[in-house]
């Protein structure tokens, strides 16, 4: 069949086509890495049934135009399951968070299971409820932690070089994708009739044991499923531990 050329027209709306399509796979491509900072993983247990949680996430959702978010600074907002019972199920609650914040308390951690409930690094934290500043890393995480995202397949990288965890064969990898700007009208429990604003919760989490190569420890992940809410803006957040331990490791962070 002999070759007919293609319209004018018809040509250039090819070459868009193609270079629409070139710029597409470009920004779906994304990179987050663990800076040189010290970087402070703050993490918040709450619930939607929780009356006294409202205020502890208003506090964290100061935090949202820090301009040393995600360097400095790792907010985290996992909600629990047990304040289910009294008739109103939080959406965003799941069994793996409140297990997680069992854990820290079983490892001594944290010295109780409550909402809402502060851990900093890893251990347990009061301050809040006295109006005390965010303690600062005593130590700063080691290692280099990467997270390429193409698509919805997440390949993660820890590089533990010089650190005690060079040879750790018992890694796991974690990712929470997280929501903003997200309200809820909430019709039973102790907040019955309020409208409660959510940031940095946890709209989707996945983890993965990593298999370790020498000094690099390795994961491959996928974007984890959303609840079905819509939030304004969503950021991905990544951190490695051992397993049997919640406790990060190196973490790292980033808009998505």
């Amino acid at each position: 069949m002999p070759f007919k050329a293609l319209s004018r027209p018809l040509f250039i709306a090819l070459t868009g086509l193609i270079i629409f399509c070139s710029q597409s796979q470009a920004v779906e491509q994304i990179t987050i890495s663990s800076t040189a900072n010290q970087t402070t993983f703050l993490e918040l247990y709450t619930s939607q049934g929780c009356s006294s949680c409202p205020p502890a996430e208003k506090w964290i959702s100061k935090f949202t135009d820090d301009e040393k978010l995600w360097t400095d600074l790792i907010p985290i907002n996992f909600h629990v399951t047990y304040w289910d019972y009294l008739g109103w199920k939080d959406p965003f609650a799941s069994a793996v968070f409140s297990k997680r914040q069992r854990t820290y308390k079983a490892l001594g951690k944290s010295r109780i299971v409550a909402t809402p409930g502060f851990m900093v690094d890893g251990s347990g934290w009061q301050g809040w409820f006295y109006k005390q500043a965010i303690p600062k890393s005593k130590t700063p995480y080691l290692g280099n932690l990467q997270a390429t995202i193409n698509n919805s397949e997440i390949d993660v990288e820890y590089d533990a070089t010089n650190t005690e965890h060079a040879s750790n064969q018992n890694l796991v990898a974690h990712v929470a994708l997280l929501g903003f700007g997200i309200e809820t009208q909430i019709h039973a429990g102790e907040n019955v009739g309020n409208k409660l604003k959510h940031e940095f919760v946890v709209i989707g989490y996945q983890q993965s044991s990593m298999s370790a190569n020498h000094k690099l420890a390795a994961a491959n992940l996928t974007l984890p499923h959303a609840v079905d809410v819509s939030p304004t803006k969503q950021a991905l957040v990544f951190w490695v531990s051992e397993k049997g331990d919640p406790t990060p490791l190196q973490v790292a962070a980033d808009w998505l």
